[in-house]
């Protein structure tokens, strides 16, 4: 489901609307909204980002003392598909956006984007003592009672009504926040541009606390310190929960959004949670209470600090595993296939899952951040094409260049044989567009499932056709350019009548629908 792509309202820090266009809006590719029984097995791995390109995943270096950044390989760290021609100046922290990163220099913040144009734009200051915390829409500096919650698409600053212990942006270009109030710990919803809260709730809870439901749900610690609870954003209206047995002492979210991970500290325990019924998956019994749960990139498994070791956890499952090296702000990270990049001594070295390691080459003292290349790949290898079609590849590629802004050029990642369209022209990857579906008629639509994966949404069709519904699909495309497939129901001649499908859809399936309209792309609710 693709994350919310609006404008995210600054106090007279709105992105500039060219770099707005670069930046691509990541996101987990994930059936959602669904219970159990009609939903997919979750994601994980190389299957969590189908739809788009693998290759589009990988690691971005930042180099603390300064220098050029480069994007290596997610499967093999020691490659290089790119390297930058931007200088950077030194940096104090770096942290991933996904398809971009906030550089910290003291107080001075910056968002650095690599494609099409490589970029450095200024961003409000933060307190030299502030604080991030990282969430899957984005992250927030924390100082006192201040907030700067930062996406891809621009920062917001709010004031809280008293010392914050977490927040974050969420879904709808909101501000979330669990902060301590006059009569103990409350939850606030600030809405877009706005300086009061939308709603607030008193809870019993001072943390953790992790977003949920690509940034429209907030899990915390129940009520009674024995378990957890999810909360509605905007209303805040408490939902669904679960027994951990004992209050948790970190949580984290899979990037598939299927699994809640929770640490507790009484008799420290490890649990994995299906967050659509939730029902335990599966626990197990660490020496010490873990302090920080880490998913990492394509859901398959978790890196986790205890205070004193690291360990890692398949997702889904809940036995753990030594990691030697250190803990540090961005390593160790969990990569696909069940490898852990970490930090040791002796330098980079990556953890398989047989526990021997391997060195990696590459510069320890840098920045290892996640991330997502934007709306072009940068070229890995060579593409295996026929002699006769090379020269018109070429020229293609020369007349795309053409059009790019200038900066940095970054090439085409082609795989295989060049295509031909229709008129005998070579086609590049943008243009092997699936063919088109039939039109949709006008009207309103309750939307029951959005995922990269045309074919995850077939159960679910199935299902709702059986049951009477009226099924379609809408394909569209986002501002990376990854193609999307929208399960549609209807449509319905009102809005009020869209709302009342999707209403249906929840109580009788558990699917948490939001309106489409047809006819002005105008979305009512949900990304």
């Amino acid at each position: 489901m693709n994350r919310s792509s609006s404008r995210f309202v600054v106090r007279g820090a709105k992105l500039p609307a060219a770099l707005l266009l670069a930046l691509g809006v990541g996101g987990a590719s994930a059936a959602c909204g669904s219970p159990p029984e009609d939903q997919p097995a979750p994601l994980e791995g190389p299957s969590l980002v189908s739809g788009t390109s693998f290759e589009r995943y990988g690691l971005l270096v930042i180099p603390r003392d300064g220098g050029v950044a480069e994007f290596r390989a997610i499967e093999n760290p020691s490659t290089v598909r790119w390297t930058g021609r931007l200088s950077l100046e030194g940096v104090t922290a770096a942290h991933s956006l996904g398809s971009a990163a906030v550089l910290r220099r003291g107080r001075q913040l910056s968002l650095y984007t690599t494609s099409p144009v490589e970029a450095e734009t200024p961003l409000p200051d933060a307190p030299a003592e502030a604080r991030w915390i990282p969430s899957p829409a984005g992250g927030a500096f924390v100082s006192g009672d201040r907030i700067l919650a930062v996406t891809l698409t621009g920062t917001a600053e709010v004031t809280a009504g008293g010392a914050v212990h977490w927040a974050a942006p969420a879904a709808g270009d909101r501000v979330v926040a669990l902060f301590e109030g006059a009569d103990g710990a409350e939850l606030a919803v600030w809405e877009a541009g706005e300086s009061r809260p939308a709603a607030t709730r008193a809870v019993g809870t001072r943390g953790p606390v992790a977003l949920a439901g690509w940034g429209r749900t907030i899990v915390t610690a129940s009520g009674d310190g024995r378990g957890l609870t999810e909360w509605s954003i905007p209303g805040l209206e408490p939902a669904e929960g679960a027994e951990i047995g004992g209050a948790p002492s970190a949580l984290a979210i899979s990037p598939s959004q299927h699994r809640v991970f929770a640490a507790s500290v009484d008799r420290p325990r490890f649990t994995v949670i299906d967050r659509y019924d939730w029902q335990e998956v599966g626990s197990s019994r660490p020496d010490a209470p873990l302090e920080t749960l880490r998913p990492g990139m394509t859901g398959d498994r978790l890196v986790a600090w205890d205070g004193s070791n690291a360990w890692s956890a398949r997702a889904g499952e809940a036995g753990l595993d030594a990691v030697p090296g250190e803990w540090r702000a961005d390593l160790p990270l969990a990569l696909p296939g069940g490898a852990v990049l970490l930090s040791a001594e002796s330098g980079l070295g990556l953890l398989r899952p047989d526990g021997g390691v391997a060195a990696v080459e590459g510069p320890a003292d840098a920045w290892w951040l996640p991330f997502r290349w934007g709306r072009r790949l940068p070229v890995a290898s060579a593409a295996v094409v026929p002699e006769d079609t090379l020269e018109d590849a070429e020229e293609a590629l020369d007349a795309l260049a053409d059009s790019v802004p200038p900066g940095p050029r970054i090439g085409l990642l082609t795989v295989g044989r060049v295509g031909r369209m229709s008129d005998g022209s070579p086609a590049l990857l943008d243009d092997l567009a699936p063919a088109p579906l039939p039109e949709l008629p006008g009207g309103f639509y309750a939307v029951a499932l959005s995922s990269r994966q045309a074919a995850a949404l077939g159960q679910m069709r199935e299902l709702l056709d059986g049951s009477g519904y009226s099924t379609h699909v809408l394909r569209r495309m986002d501002e990376a350019g990854d193609m999307w497939h929208r399960l549609l129901v209807g449509p319905y001649e009102t809005l009020s009548d869209a709302e009342g499908a999707a209403l249906d859809l929840l109580r009788e399936r558990g699917i948490d629908a939001w309106i489409h309209e047809e006819g002005d792309q105008a979305m009512r609710r949900g990304p």
